[in-house]
C-alpha cells in the first residue's frame, strides 16, 4: 500500500474511533455534565450538523482539508478535555465539523483514486472506519474504569494532533502539484453541461439511501450503549450491544470490499439489507430482553454495511460533488437529535427508538422504489 494511501487509511480508522466516542461515553457524559435525553440529543444534533457542514469543505485542496479536519478534532478534544462547560456545544459542533471534513476529503480522495471500481472502495474504506467504530466501546470501557470521559477525550486528542502533523505532509505535496492535480481530477471526473443543478444532481430515492443510513447509523451508534443500559442496568451488555452493532457493520462492510457479494444485483442487495434493518430495529423495540437487544443490534449492523457505501458509489458515479455528503450528514444529525426530543416527550428511551424504526420502513419503501427504477434509467445509478 502506498504511503500516502496508509496514511489516509489510518486517519479514516481514527475517525471512525472519533465517530463513535459520543455514544460510547455517553452514560458518563450525561452524568459529568448533568445532561437529560434532550441536551444530549442536542449534543448529538451539533456534532453531527458540524459534521455535514465540514462535508462541504471538500474541494479542491482536499488533504488540506484532511490535515485540517484532523486539527480540528484536536482542539475540541482538547477543550473538552479542559473542562470548559460553557463551550460544550461549540466543541461539539466543531469536533463533528472536522470529523466530517477529514471524513468527506478522504473519501472523495479515494474514490477519485479507483474510480473504476468505486463501489468496492467505498466499501474498503468504510470498513476500515468500521475497524475504528467497533473498537471503540471496548476502549471506553476500560478507560473509564480509570478516568474521566475528559481523560479520555484528552488521549485522543493527542492522537488528533499526531495524525494532523501526518496530514500536512501530504497537505505541502498537494500544494506543489495542484496544477497537475486539478488536470488530473477533469480527465477522471470529466464536467458535463448535461447536468441538472442542485435539486437534481441525484434522484430522490438516491438522496434518501444518502440520507437514512447514516441517520440510523448514528442514531443506533449514539444511544444504543444508554439504551441497553437502561433496559439491563448492566454496563457489559451495553458494551457488548455497541459492539455487535459495530461488528455487523465492520463484517458486511469486509464482505462489501470482496467478490463475496458481487452476484447479488444492487437492487437486490439494497432490499435485503433494509429489511434486515427493519426487523433488527423491530427486535429492539419489541423484545427488549438481553437476546433481542443483543440480536438486534446485530443485525441492525449487518444490514447497514452495504448501503451508505453504495450510496455513495452511485451518487459519485453520476458526479463528483461533496452535496451527498452533506445530505448523509444531515441525516447524523437530524435522526439522533429527533430520538431524544421522543425520548423526553415520551419520557421512555424506547419511545425514541420509534425514531430510526420509522426511518428503517421508510428505507424499506425506498429500496423497493429504486429496485422498480423509480428516479433511475434501466441501469441503475445512470441517467
Amino acid at each position: 500500500m502506498p504511503r500516502d494511501e496508509l496514511a489516509l487509511s489510518v486517519i479514516f480508522a481514527a475517525t471512525g474511533v472519533g465517530m463513535a466516542l459520543p455514544g460510547a461515553v455517553l452514560p458518563a457524559l450525561m452524568h459529568e455534565w448533568a445532561l437529560r435525553d434532550g441536551g444530549a440529543g442536542l449534543l448529538f444534533f451539533l456534532a453531527w450538523l458540524g459534521s455535514s457542514t465540514g462535508a462541504l469543505a471538500a474541494g479542491r485542496w482536499r488533504r488540506s482539508v484532511v490535515a485540517g479536519g484532523c486539527a480540528a478534532v484536536a482542539a475540541a478534544l482538547a477543550a473538552i478535555a479542559l473542562g470548559i462547560a460553557e463551550l460544550r456545544f461549540v466543541e461539539m459542533f466543531v469536533y463533528g465539523l472536522g470529523l466530517g471534513a477529514a471524513m468527506t476529503a478522504i473519501s472523495m480522495i479515494q474514490a477519485e483514486r479507483h474510480a473504476r471500481e468505486s463501489a468496492r472502495e467505498m466499501n474498503r474504506l468504510n470498513m476500515i472506519w468500521a475497524l475504528g467504530a467497533v473498537a471503540c466501546p471496548l476502549l471506553a470501557e476500560h478507560s473509564l474504569r480509570v478516568a474521566s470521559a475528559g481523560a479520555i477525550a484528552g488521549a485522543l486528542a493527542t492522537v488528533f494532533a499526531l495524525l494532523t502533523a501526518w496530514a500536512l505532509r501530504g497537505a505541502l505535496n498537494e500544494a506543489r502539484g495542484g496544477a497537475q492535480n486539478e488536470a488530473r481530477r477533469q480527465t477522471v471526473w470529466p464536467p458535463s453541461a448535461k447536468l441538472p443543478r442542485w435539486t437534481a444532481l441525484w434522484p430522490v430515492p438516491l438522496m434518501l439511501l444518502a440520507f437514512l443510513p447514516t441517520g440510523i447509523e448514528s442514531t443506533m451508534g449514539g444511544w444504543v450503549t444508554e439504551y441497553a443500559r437502561r433496559e439491563h442496568q448492566s454496563i457489559r451488555t451495553a458494551v457488548l450491544a455497541a459492539s455487535l452493532f459495530w461488528g455487523g457493520l465492520l463484517v458486511s462492510r469486509g464482505l462489501g470490499a470482496t467478490r463475496f457479494l458481487a452476484w447479488r444485483t444492487e437492487p437486490r442487495l439494497l432490499a435485503q439489507s433494509a429489511w434486515t434493518i427493519l426487523v433488527g430495529v423491530l427486535m429492539l423495540v419489541l423484545l427488549p430482553d438481553r437476546a433481542g437487544i443483543l440480536c438486534g443490534n446485530a443485525l441492525v449492523g449487518l444490514g447497514l454495511g452495504p448501503v451508505y457505501p453504495l450510496a455513495l458509489a452511485l451518487a459519485l458515479r453520476r458526479r463528483e460533488h461533496p452535496g451527498i455528503f452533506w445530505i448523509a450528514g444531515l441525516g447524523s444529525a437530524l435522526l439522533p437529535w429527533m430520538t431524544g426530543v421522543a425520548s423526553l416527550a415520551g419520557n421512555s428511551l424506547r419511545v425514541g427508538m420509534a425514531v430510526p424504526m420509522a426511518a428503517a420502513a421508510v428505507l424499506v419503501a425506498c429500496s423497493l422504489a429504486v429496485g422498480r427504477g423509480v428516479g433511475f434509467s434501466t441501469e441503475l445509478g445512470t441517467e
